[in-house]
């Protein structure tokens, strides 16, 4: 699970084992360790929780965290959960005006009008973001898809590279540097950088799918196995890159001599054979990159793998 979801968890559970102590030691002076304890955990929290984001971010958060902070402590002293009520709903609702404040409104529309393919309405929403808030890297990250898109990959790494730069700590702009050289065929360049995003967020198992595949057109087999090994094992956002990730797989396993290996993952890429189809309408519907016709390749040989059963329902 990832750290996002653990970690409240872990923090109400050790607040409410040190509260139970105090409450059964230190009775008289339980409201203000259990105030203290919340405290400390909402500061602990928002520390973790804000750990990639810069530093003017994770500023405003801490600050943001005042108005909970103080209504906690009072709902504690006074044993009135209204106060806590109002203090957390002020911070919540500081936080989402904080959050519309901060995202520019050009990039907003930039990020629609791209969503619906609107490319060159959207380059000129974003570039009109980057220049009302250059610190801002998502600007960066979009309009780096964007000329992704338009096949301009000289302008697309420059903003994918302007991003991380910007904020190094921001995995999805390494994500956006990978799909730009595999795009490209520059297979060792992706493989370094979703290392990199890896290093970042170890649970995306895209991220693993992407280092997988550029290590599998480099024929770095083991390390490629191990790559989309994980993948599978983790829970990829599409059917299509399930059925990918376990084709791909099968063939390192093939390339390592390990043919019962190879098989199996055979046997699991066939259960998601429905994202075949899915897979197909992706790459009709892909600029026409260097690696794409590397793709269509893997689509064909996907294609003959799979049971004819499933080739027919597919159909």
């Amino acid at each position: 699970m990832r750290v996002s979801l653990l970690l409240p968890v872990g923090i109400t559970i050790v607040v409410w084992l040190a509260g139970l102590g105090a409450f059964l030691l230190l009775p008289e002076q339980f409201y203000g360790i259990v105030t203290l304890l919340v405290g400390v955990g909402l500061l602990i929290f928002l520390a973790i929780w804000t750990r990639n984001a810069n530093k003017r971010t994770r500023r405003w958060a801490v600050i943001l965290a005042v108005p909970a902070l103080i209504g906690i402590a009072f709902g504690m002293v006074y044993g009135r959960s209204t106060y806590a009520m109002l203090g957390v709903g002020i911070t919540i609702g500081l936080l989402v005006l904080q959050r519309a404040i901060d995202t520019p409104i050009s990039f907003r529309f930039a990020r629609r009008q791209f969503s619906v393919g609107n490319t060159e309405e959207a380059l000129d929403l974003v570039t009109r973001s980057i220049q009302a808030r250059p610190d801002f890297w998502p600007s960066y990250q979009l309009r780096a898809l964007i000329y992704l898109t338009l096949l301009d990959f000289p302008r697309a790494e420059r903003d994918a590279q302007e991003a991380i730069q910007r904020n190094p700590k921001a995995h999805p702009a390494y994500n956006t540097l990978g799909q730009i050289f595999l795009a490209q065929n520059r297979f060792a360049e992706a493989e370094a950088v979703y290392d990199q995003a890896l290093d970042l967020d170890p649970n995306l198992a895209l991220y693993y799918y992407h280092l997988g595949l550029a290590q599998y057109r480099q024929e770095k087999y083991a390390e490629a196995i191990d790559a989309l090994a994980s993948a599978t094992q983790a829970t990829l956002p599409l059917l299509e890159y399930d059925l990918q990730a376990y084709y791909f797989l099968a063939r390192c396993l093939e390339a390592a001599g390990e043919d019962r290996l190879a098989a199996q993952a055979n046997e699991e890429m066939a259960k998601f054979g429905d994202g075949l189809y899915l897979l197909k309408q992706q790459l009709e519907n892909q600029p026409d990159y260097p690696h794409l016709a590397r793709m269509l390749a893997d689509v064909g040989e996907i294609e003959k793998r799979l049971p004819q059963k499933v080739l027919t329902n597919d159909g």
